[in-house]
């Protein structure tokens, strides 16, 4: 079990623990920007449940070590530093011999377990677009018109036929999923030989849960509103109504081994490795870094800065690595 310590992951804790007593091990990460308060809750969920409690301690000094592995293991842009741990925590948990792990990852998409997310999202993704022109070269279609496509929020963007009957919410909770939770949870497993099931995602679950009304699953600004009533059987009280905690502010300036990261940053954005990309000013992404290097780690700019930059340090790596094999002779 991957105990996070939330609500989410407590249940199925719980549930596992009735129907195995004496044979669930529930894993939990110990990483400088994980919840003192859900770490706490992980230990008196475990001890609840009577089941045994791994703490996978991920140093700080890792991480930046880390970084590319992931990338090449994940296959797309990592945006944070979680992902890097996960890559940790999944290692360690293989070589302590765990083969299948149950996630509670999903839960907050299908159970709308963080109400306020959507419009915090939203005024993200126009500051990462806002910088990305920063760092792109003009297109040479500039002139011809602005794409309304390009306008539009992310999980909006590419509806397919039938898509925009669905509320808002739900086509923001499947791209949150499928671009940001699913890839570092499932695909760091993957490539260290774990299988990660994840019972929320369900597809009989998830039809009921998103076929509920938004009335009973947010109240009062909280989320998961009847799960926390369903599951009070199974989850003391201080777990079952905690609040969501965020976990991806953490960024290169607010961590332990900041040097190291900003030096990392510095590697791989050079203008040699940036050409390739073509369309990034290799120019303008070095000044974007140094403004980045001289701000403070509670500085409000800081997550989106730090989002773009591991973002194009990551399309850096994926392109160094599939320039450096060889062409498949079949194609």
């Amino acid at each position: 079990m991957s105990l996070s310590g939330g609500v989410d992951s407590a249940a199925l804790c719980a549930l596992a623990a009735r129907q195995a007593p004496g044979r669930v091990r529930a894993w939990t990460m110990d990483v400088h920007f994980a919840d003192a308060t859900e770490r706490r809750n992980a230990r008196t969920v475990a001890n609840t449940a009577g089941v045994e409690l791994v703490d996978v301690s991920v140093p700080d000094a890792v991480l930046p070590e880390l970084f590319e592995p992931a990338v090449l293991s994940q296959e797309t842009a990592i945006l944070n530093a979680r992902a890097v741990a996960s890559h940790a925590f999944y290692a360690e948990a293989r070589r302590q011999g765990a083969s299948t792990l149950l996630s509670g990852a999903g839960a907050d998409e299908v159970l709308m377990g963080n109400p306020a997310a959507l419009a915090g999202a939203a005024a993200r993704v126009t500051e990462d677009r806002r910088l990305v022109h920063e760092v792109l070269h003009p297109g040479p279609v500039d002139n011809l018109g602005v794409d309304q496509r390009v306008l539009r929020l992310p999980w909006d963007a590419e509806l397919a036929s039938g898509d925009e009957d669905h509320p808002e919410e739900v086509r923001y909770a499947a791209w949150v999923l499928w671009e940001l939770v699913l890839p570092p949870e499932l695909r760091s497993a993957s490539a260290h030989g774990v299988n990660v099931c994840t019972p929320y995602l369900d597809a009989d679950f998830a039809d009921v849960a998103l076929g509920l009304p938004l009335g009973v699953l947010a109240r009062h600004g909280a989320g998961k509103w009847l799960f926390r009533h369903a599951v009070r059987s199974l989850v003391p009280d201080e777990v079952r109504w905690a609040r969501k905690t965020p976990r991806y502010a953490h960024t290169a300036l607010s961590s332990p081994v900041r040097a190291r990261w900003l030096e990392l940053y510095r590697e791989w954005l050079t203008p040699a490795r940036l050409a390739p990309l073509e369309c990034v000013d290799a120019g303008a992404t070095r000044a974007l870094l140094e403004r980045y290097a001289r701000l403070a780690a509670d500085a409000p700019e800081a997550s989106a800065m730090d989002r773009l930059l591991m973002r194009l340090c990551s399309l850096v790596m994926l392109h160094a690595h599939a320039s450096a094999r060889p062409p498949c002779p079949e194609s």
